[in-house]
């Protein structure tokens, strides 16, 4: 199935979701509920499925027939599963990408600790509403511990560096790697939580809340994310993530609701039934693996990484990750909180945010993977498309062709060009661009995030001049004065092409009416 086939299927099930509990909650040992991929021999399928959790699973003879978990349940198959153990993950199997070293500026995805033994990851930015004061995400267990409840205490967040967490990196010794203070940590994984989450935020520091790169990456990876919004989770969909501990990995959306998870004390224990998961695995390309008891296993995530945000390909945040479970299949299955039960902690506990996105604008509008699918089929004209139609043999079309393989391999794969692109707000600016072409009240922005459009070319005229061919450099310095003089006018699409019809850059600009298409 494509992703919207996938959303339609979901939503089916979804509407009828409550029905299906109904009927079976009421068999003996039932636990809870989810919507998922079907499993068969500790494996995943191909199926979408009600996924019911039971106590133990027994043999059929065991069971009378009102016992039975029903083969089809409200028009869709049952998958009947045994809790979950979600607990710390073992060592790593093959090469070890943990990265703890120093980030300036600052950037997600990175290490952060408030203590001298452990680290977890720095999942994203935000503001508060209360003050515009710049935050960071993570979980409560990376910046306070791993028990149930709501803590305030302020505790130094730094970033753990040279392979070790030394106390210094705490603020004993007044070190620069402080980045902030904890402002608020939650952990609600009781059996009887209403809405699971496991989240945390610290205050940025005034030194550094003006240094801060609006993307996700670290030195264990050369892939470079950024977030457009926030989603929700869709069964099925591909994700991303980059992680202090296992960099970056792309895995797929098995399991959304309710999922129950098995104490892992010596002791025993009541099973927990956690609400509003998102359970991932590693597609089947991914390569990084944990130790399962002697035994490798490929995973999307491991120590460390909690506190990481999963995105989805549309580069929404869809979930906060915090955990997995390596014993239960065949490969190891992330556990992760949906993105706007996170928020809505938060919230109701007196700390209302807006998470950043990329392109320096700040907003939460957190919108259902159905509404993501409607936005998309609303019919809209790319002013973007109407441009290169009405300019096949112009100029600007003339130098896309001939340079834009070349750009883009180097801002991909050339180290020095990826961090100035993006550094100096280059995706925010891509993004603004393409909404301009979407949106036609938008304005493009002179500046993202502090970096001038002006700024932002200059840069990347100097590192090009080092790292590209012969024919590039000629060219910008053909059309330098041009693409200077451009930069400093125009705030809509339509405006920056007229300046290029009048600097004889264009054939034409189309006569149009832009339909907004967000």
């Amino acid at each position: 199935m494509n992703q919207e086939e996938l959303a339609r299927h979901q939503e089916t099930l979804l509407a009828h979701l409550e029905d299906a509990k109904r009927e079976l909650l009421q068999k003996p040992n039932t636990l809870a509920v989810g919507i998922g991929i079907k499993e068969s021999g500790g494996a995943f399928t191909d199926e979408i499925s009600y996924r019911v959790f039971v106590t133990k699973k027994k043999d059929l003879a065991e069971l009378t027939p009102s016992e039975r978990i029903p083969r089809e349940v409200a028009g869709a198959k049952t998958d009947v599963l045994t809790p979950y153990q979600v607990k710390n993950r073992p060592d790593v199997c093959g090469t070890e990408r943990r990265t703890l070293t120093k980030h300036r500026p600052l950037r997600a995805g990175i290490a952060i600790s408030t203590d001298s033994t452990t680290y977890g990851t720095l999942g994203w930015f935000g503001r508060l509403d209360s003050d515009d004061s710049r935050i960071l995400l993570t979980n409560k267990h990376v910046l306070y511990d791993t028990t149930d409840g709501t803590v305030t205490t302020s505790k130094p967040t730094a970033q753990p560096q040279l392979g070790s967490v030394s106390k210094c990196c705490c603020c004993e010794c007044g070190s620069d790697n402080v980045v902030g203070d904890s402002l608020i940590g939650i952990r609600n994984m009781s059996p009887l939580a209403a809405n699971s989450v496991d989240c945390a935020i610290a205050r940025i520091k005034a030194e550094h809340a003006s240094d801060i790169t609006l993307s996700i990456a670290n030195d264990a990876t050369t892939e470079v994310l950024s977030v457009s919004g926030t989603a929700a989770a869709v069964v099925g969909q591909n994700v991303r993530k980059i992680g202090a501990r296992s960099g970056f990995t792309r895995g797929t959306v098995v399991h959304i609701g309710d999922a129950a998870v098995a104490a892992t004390d010596p002791a025993g224990g009541t099973i927990a039934i956690r609400t509003g998961q998102v359970l991932v695995i590693p597609t089947a390309g991914e390569t990084y693996q944990v130790n399962d008891r002697g035994t490798c296993k490929f995973a999307f995530s491991n120590n460390g990484d909690s506190g990481s945000v999963i995105l989805n390909d549309d580069d929404a945040i869809v979930a906060l990750l915090y955990g997995g479970d390596e014993k239960t299949n065949s490969v190891d299955v992330t556990f992760a909180n949906n993105i706007a039960n996170v928020l809505a902690a938060l919230t109701n506990n007196g700390f209302q945010l807006q998470l950043s996105v990329s392109d320096g604008r700040v907003g939460l509008h957190h919108r259902t993977a159905f509404e993501d699918r409607d936005e998309r089929l609303r019919p809209a004209m790319n002013y973007f498309e109407l441009l290169r139609d009405a300019n096949g043999h112009s100029v600007i079309r003339e130098l896309f062709e001939k340079h834009h393989r070349e750009v883009l391999d180097l801002v991909n794969n050339r180290r020095p060009v990826t961090v100035v692109w993006h550094r100096n707000q280059g995706p925010a600016y891509v993004a603004a661009l393409a909404r301009a072409g979407r949106v036609e009240q938008y304005r493009i922005p002179f500046a993202i995030e502090g970096i001038s459009r002006q700024t932002l070319l200059t840069a990347m005229e100097d590192v090009l001049r080092k790292h590209g061919g012969r024919a590039l450099i000629a060219d910008m310095d053909r059309y330098r004065e041009d693409v200077l003089a451009l930069a400093a006018e125009g705030e809509s699409l339509e405006h920056l092409a007229r300046l290029l019809l009048q600097r004889g850059l264009l054939e034409s600009v189309p006569e149009v009416e832009v339909t907004a298409a967000l």
